[in-house]
């Protein structure tokens, strides 16, 4: 069985970031271990969440989980509160690389062009650094505009496009994915590039609705699918698909997300293949 550890918030109520995570990844056979580097009451679609950072703990957490000889088959980060999360988890990941982990960050930290509240551009350069460490890089556009320093597009050019992968590709270790990418003709979808089989995209028709915590929905699924032995692209197509899949057959758009737990059999056969 494989292994993960997953570092990042938990929300109490909604469906997103720890709480998408740990079923996904239990659906694609995965033995799913967490970090929490925050518990929120809500995640903060909700109207004024009660916050509580554990940023002063992430260290002696990740100090036990390593001293206990724990080990995964991959890492996974998602969202982060700010830069000193970023700076004590980067050890972590430099330790459990040097173990043969796969690294895959998700830099959640702004979307439509802007960074999400109560970040700043400190926040921006602790996680390029992180990114440096990852094996797989999950941003979306906005994301990977921030982390190469390029101007952002709504609706890319293909050439803009191209080139924001060849820059996020120059920070992790093998591969990039950017998710969200929109197109004029009404579809959305990602693109990306590995260092040595080289560009890849896919599109597919937007479903007018939208959630909190699809992102981490994309990322848990990639993961598990990457640890079945699929390709970076298959896994992206595979994650894409099934977060399509459950926006599609979400009936109401609430803060609650996505109802992804109807669609956790197709999940099964990873683990299964």
């Amino acid at each position: 069985m494989k292994s993960v550890l997953s570092i990042q918030d938990l929300s109490c109520v909604g469906r997103c970031s720890l709480t998408v995570a740990l079923p996904v990844l239990s659906a694609m056979g995965c033995r799913c271990s967490v970090l929490p580097t925050a518990v929120l009451s809500t995640h903060t679609g909700f109207p004024n969440p009660k916050i509580v950072p554990l940023t002063e703990h992430i260290s002696g957490i990740g100090d036990h989980i390593a001293q206990i000889g724990a080990s995964f088959d991959a890492v996974t980060v998602g969202y982060l509160a700010g830069p000193d999360q970023a700076a004590a988890i980067l050890p972590l990941l430099r330790y459990y690389r040097s173990q043969g982990s796969l690294i895959i960050v998700d830099p959640a930290m702004g979307d439509h062009g802007r960074l999400y509240s109560g970040l700043n551009g400190e926040h921006v350069q602790a996680m390029t650094a992180l990114c440096r460490e990852a094996d797989i890089l999950l941003p979306n556009v906005t994301e990977a505009a921030l982390l190469t320093g390029n101007d952002y597009q709504e609706v890319p050019e293909e050439d803009y496009l191209s080139a924001l992968t060849e820059a996020a590709l120059q920070l992790p270790g093998s591969a990039v994915v950017i998710t969200g990418v929109s197109g004029k003709d009404g579809t959305i979808g990602f693109c990306g590039a590995e260092k040595h089989t080289g560009p890849f995209s896919y599109r597919t028709e937007v479903v007018p609705k939208q959630f909190h915590g699809t992102g981490d929905l994309f990322a848990a699924v990639f993961t598990g699918a990457v640890l079945a032995g699929r390709s970076v692209c298959q896994a992206a197509t595979a994650a894409a698909d099934f977060v399509r899949t459950c926006v599609a057959g979400t009936p109401n758009v609430t803060p609650y997300g996505v109802e992804f737990e109807r669609q956790l059999p197709q999940l099964i056969s990873f683990f299964q293949d």
